[in-house]
């Protein structure tokens, strides 16, 4: 891998100056990136680049390997999937029960959702809507009270939702189904979900950098020095930069908790979480790992992918490459690739066959969301990191 030419690549990326949305108009991703490439047990790749922010003279300060990144929807692969992993090994759920079963007191309105399954939720195609806006009916930064009257609420309005097709017939990326799985992973364990990620995922793992920010359980969250948070947007909506809370409306007004986003991380973190992913799907797993290597298999299998009418990207838990131009680029093909990305402009995509593991952090919505250059960026990223196997390198 041309190491020279990958940091010349992220270089060019990252903005300098925020005026006149002089991202946009540069043509410029982002103003902080970490990267890190990790192949055969061997680190090739680890850099921090750019500033947290822009936003003032004398007040922007340089990205670093332990700046923190808001991961946004990799919450989904690393917390809500590898809980619910862990509640199969405990035997507290089975993938094909539905899930109303595990939870006769919740009683949904639309009688087609008792049919919905862990697997459903799971692989994006338990039938509910990819996106509601609960955020326009509760508060936005809520107290501890107001939150914990929010996630009642929200839990009530899913489960009060009309599907959009029958469960496993359909797949929609979905926000509410993890939300509601991370409610239900809550229940199963009788513990808070940033409670169980952190005693069941990051202590063992030795993860000290990676934490929701939760405003109910303030001790699962490290203190963190704002200087050392990568800022994500201008929000209109919060009437304020976003740094240090989590980006995701949705999850914000949930108290900084939920199953689809809300954990902050770092490269070398996330790395420690996908080495010892790919330890388990070894020939020779170790003796103690968080997840049983036969449920790991299965969440990464094709058995574990929906077969409905459309196209499904989704594992258990994982996404694969998927479409003409996948933003895990051609080298991270599908049948022995997953990966996931995050609305922040995060992504970490695992290569099977190579033990490749490739992260990228930007806060590619600062100062908006509008900036789409993380499409482009990301493909290039990873084709530099991984050629397509019968092409020659690729020079950046």
């Amino acid at each position: 891998m041309p190491a020279k030419n990958l940091q010349t690549l992220l270089q060019n990326q990252i903005a300098t100056a925020i005026t006149d949305q002089d991202l946009l108009a540069n043509h410029k991703t982002c103003s902080a990136v970490q990267a890190l490439v990790w192949q055969n047990d061997k680190l090739l790749f680890h850099q921090a680049l750019g500033h947290t922010a822009l936003e003032t003279p004398g007040a922007n300060h340089p990205t670093t390997t332990d700046t923190l990144f808001d991961i946004a929807s990799i919450t989904k692969a690393l917390v809500t999937a590898t809980l619910t992993m862990q509640a199969v090994d405990q035997k507290l759920i089975d993938w094909h029960t539905p899930i109303f079963d595990i939870l006769p007191a919740w009683k949904p309105t639309d009688p087609r959702a008792q049919n919905i399954t862990i697997l459903h939720l799971l692989n994006h195609s338990s039938g509910l809507p990819a996106w509601i806006k609960f955020y326009e009916k509760h508060p936005l930064d809520p107290t501890p009270e107001q939150a914990a009257k929010t996630r009642q609420a929200i839990l009530k309005e899913i489960i009060a939702t009309q599907l959009t097709a029958q469960p496993g017939t359909h797949y929609a990326y979905s926000d509410p189904g993890y939300i509601l799985l991370g409610f239900l992973l809550e229940h199963v364990f009788s513990t808070p979900l940033e409670t169980l990620a952190k005693i069941q995922i990051f202590d063992p793992l030795e993860m000290h950098d990676t934490h929701y920010v939760s405003i109910r359980h303030p001790q699962t969250t490290r203190a963190m020095n704002l200087e050392s948070v990568a800022a994500t947007e201008r929000c209109t909506l919060r009437n304020r930069l976003i740094v240090g809370d989590v980006h995701d409306e949705n999850c914000n007004i949930l108290g900084g908790v939920a199953g689809h986003a809300g954990v902050f991380s770092t490269a070398h973190d996330l790395a420690k979480f996908a080495r010892h992913l790919l330890a388990i799907d070894s020939e020779t797993p170790p003796q103690n790992t968080i997840i049983h290597p036969q449920t790991l298999a299965f969440c990464w299998s094709e058995a574990a992918r929906s077969k409905p009418q459309n196209a499904a990207n989704h594992l258990g838990g994982w996404d694969t490459p998927s479409g003409e131009q996948s933003s895990a680029g051609r080298g991270f093909v599908q049948g022995n690739s997953v990966g996931h990305l995050g609305f922040t402009g995060t992504s970490l995509w695992i290569e099977r066959n190579s033990r490749t593991i490739a992260i990228l952090l930007t806060n590619r919505v600062y100062p908006t969301r509008e900036n789409a250059q993380i499409k482009a960026m990301r493909i290039a990223f990873h084709e530099a990191v991984l050629a397509a196997a019968n092409d020659s390198p690729i020079t950046i």
